[in-house]
């Protein structure tokens, strides 16, 4: 069963027992980990505000090369998101690469984006989380997201699949 689906049952079925769930729910195979941060649920969706999906070999000696071919597959992965996904920061020495929507949601002057932090290591991991920020925000702050059980099931196989590509 892939992680994604894991995941989709284990939210169904915390539901349907009526369990205190907490607000992280993590779920594992032999391809790798999913752990999402929720604030709520219901029947057949759930209130997001991170998923990170941690998978695939270690990256080895040229961690910039890693995250620049995975940061693509990601936008590529990703692509049936609100926004397209473009590379906004790639440090190979930090083994660390960020992706966020291009352009991002404008409505006004509020701007919405999606952002992913992918990190190189030992086990690689896609964070992925939406974000807005204002003029006189001093910061942006983050946003839940409400998906169905199947969309971040699809999320969840998405990330695995960018991340373990050859």
């Amino acid at each position: 069963m892939t992680l994604g689906k894991l995941l989709r049952d284990e939210l169904k079925q915390r539901f349907d027992a009526d369990m205190q769930y907490g607000n992280v729910i993590t779920v594992e195979n032999e391809r790798g980990q999913a752990t999402i941060r929720l604030t709520d649920f219901d029947r057949y969706s759930a209130t997001m505000r991170a998923l990170t999906v941690a998978c695939g070999p270690d990256t080895g000696e040229d961690a910039r090369a890693f995250l620049s071919a995975k940061a693509a597959s990601i936008a590529r992965a990703l692509s049936y998101l609100e926004e397209p996904l473009a590379v906004w920061e790639l440090d190979g020495g930090a083994q660390l690469a960020q992706l966020r929507s291009s352009p991002p949601l404008r409505e006004g002057d509020d701007i919405s984006y999606w952002e992913i932090e992918l990190q190189a290591g030992a086990q690689p991991s896609a964070t992925l989380a939406r974000y807005r920020w204002s003029p006189g925000m001093p910061e942006r702050e983050s946003l839940v997201y409400p998906a169905t059980y199947a969309t971040l099931a699809r999320i969840t196989d998405s990330l695995v699949e960018a991340l373990t590509e050859a």
